[in-house]
């Protein structure tokens, strides 16, 4: 018998959307559960996640404490499938109340989840979030929610490091392990295909569904941290420390990218899509009814490598090559999508603090390959190629804008990789990788970032390579978090001794 299944909406939404979605689930076999809707608050401005997490708990636990036979009681042990925002308040609710004992949530389905945020998130809060989402709530939009959604906010990072990560410091082995195969089972299904809509055509970027970026929704993530601080030596050479996952470097989950769903379909399983080609309209519903129905960690562990060969097909619509004109064609019927929808992107978090950890809000990053003399200096010029990224494959920047110390680069893997693109216009001979600069305003005259000395004003952090793939730190359809440690270099005139 499949277990109760409980769907959970995201920002600016209601339990209304999901109707079509529970019709699905009655139609294949979970008629004789109850599907329960979980509504929340999303676009009140003093509603925080962490708010809804905590209520969220108090309703589980009250409608499992319903009696035997009642309609709204929840059963011990059920799916939870989440759209959007609802991954973010699913995680902190997993996070906050379960980490010391078993989540009832055994399958935890992220439709087209913001997990690290959404490139809209600081547009909510303008005029024109107001105006298609604040006449229902006396123009507010949700203040609090957004500023946690918005790309590289504190949010995200405080949550990826209580849930994905083990905080710095902490031994792995006392860190709890939330996501496993033997314990609440993510899988992830997002869309590559942006909206199609006039008025909703504003919100389109490449590499994402319209409003979630892929690599945004992806659960796999990765970071790092560079410190320059402490010995001399480590700001030519800084000490890199790869953050550790939960459950260890082989604890991936499923992520499965569609070329035909949007962020608004994503939730529609017998919605036939944007496609002409009846295997691709059907497999939305193909894989959430998979993903239910896995109950072992065999099976879980097969979700993974099967989802895999899903994204790989949706890759082979992208670039100018014949083949992928005549995937693009027979997907959608010649429609004339545009090839760039099926990029591959990944996104990079970084943050810059001096090693009081205290943040810099005022710094500049740059991208280039690895020059053999005088990187670290200030008089260096970008070379071509880094003229390039920046141009080309750098898609594009956002400073939080609560906390400036935090940004994110939303970087175009495809334009790196491929013909003609970053690595192959660095000559044979050199390097091929992908380094990034940081430099920072001192904050004053007595203070300096990094050093003193003009020639040592700059940091050099490695980033990428173009082969092999098992050196590769950057990967497809991924968040990576950056922390940067700056080191502060006094005058030597704030504190002397002298001879009494």
């Amino acid at each position: 018998m499949p277990r109760q299944v409980a769907i959970l909406h995201g920002w600016s939404d209601s339990s209304g959307s999901f109707k079509p979605l529970a019709t699905f689930l009655k139609q294949n076999g979970y008629r004789t559960v109850p599907l329960l809707l979980g509504d929340y608050v999303s676009l009140r401005d003093d509603v925080k996640i962490d708010d809804v997490a905590k209520r969220m708990e108090e309703v589980v636990r009250e409608k499992m404490a319903r009696p035997a036979g009642a309609r709204d009681r929840l059963d011990r042990s059920f799916d939870l499938i989440v759209h959007s925002t609802g991954g973010l308040v699913a995680r902190r609710w997993i996070s906050m109340h379960y980490g010391e004992r078993a989540c009832p949530v055994r399958n935890l389905v992220m439709l087209a989840p913001a997990n690290f945020g959404s490139k809209l998130a600081h547009k909510g809060r303008s005029m024109l979030g107001r105006i298609f989402k604040g006449w229902k709530t006396g123009f507010e939009t949700g203040e609090e929610m957004l500023f946690a959604l918005e790309l590289s906010s504190p949010f995200l990072w405080n949550l990826a490091q209580s849930d994905l990560f083990v905080p710095e410091g902490k031994m792995a082995a006392r860190a709890p392990v939330y996501y496993r195969p033997d314990r609440v089972r993510p899988f992830v299904i997002v869309g590559t295909h942006p909206y199609t809509e006039l008025m909703a055509k504003i919100t389109n970027e490449d590499g994402s569904d319209g409003t979630v970026r892929v690599a945004a929704a992806n659960l796999n993530s990765y970071g790092m941290t560079v410190d320059f601080s402490g010995d001399t030596g480590h700001l030519l050479r800084p000490q890199v420390t790869p953050w550790k996952k939960r459950g260890g470097d082989g604890n991936l989950f499923p992520l499965a990218v569609l070329p035909d769903r949007t962020h608004g379909n994503i939730v529609r399983p017998n919605d036939s899509g944007l496609s002409k080609v009846d295997a691709i309209q059907k497999q939305l519903g193909k894989l959430l009814l998979q993903a239910l129905k896995t109950n072992t960690p065999e099976q879980y562990t097969k979700v993974v490598k099967d989802w895999r060969a899903v994204s790989l097909e949706t890759r082979k619509h992208a670039g100018a090559s014949d083949e992928a004109q005549k995937s693009r064609d027979a997907t959608f019927k010649k429609r004339k999508t545009p090839r760039e929808y099926f990029h591959e992107y990944f996104q990079i978090f970084v943050r810059v603090e001096d090693e009081f950890g205290e943040e810099i809000p005022d710094y500049f990053l740059s991208f280039m390959p690895k020059r053999k003399k005088h990187w670290y200096s200030l008089r260096t010029t970008l070379p071509k190629e880094g003229v390039f990224f920046h141009d080309e494959v750098l898609e594009d920047t956002h400073v939080h804008r609560g906390t400036k110390a935090n940004r994110c680069f939303f970087v175009d893997r495809f334009d790196l990789m491929r013909k003609g693109g970053f690595y192959d216009q660095i000559k044979a001979g050199s390097r091929k990788e992908l380094h990034f600069t940081v430099t920072a305003a001192d904050p004053g005259d007595r203070i300096a970032y990094f050093s003193r000395e003009s020639t040592l004003k700059r940091g050099l952090v490695a980033l990428h390579r173009g082969s092999p793939p098992d050196l590769r730190w950057l990967k497809r359809h991924s968040t990576h978090f950056i922390k940067v440690v700056v080191p502060r270099a006094a005058d030597v005139r704030i504190f002397t001794l002298k001879r009494a």
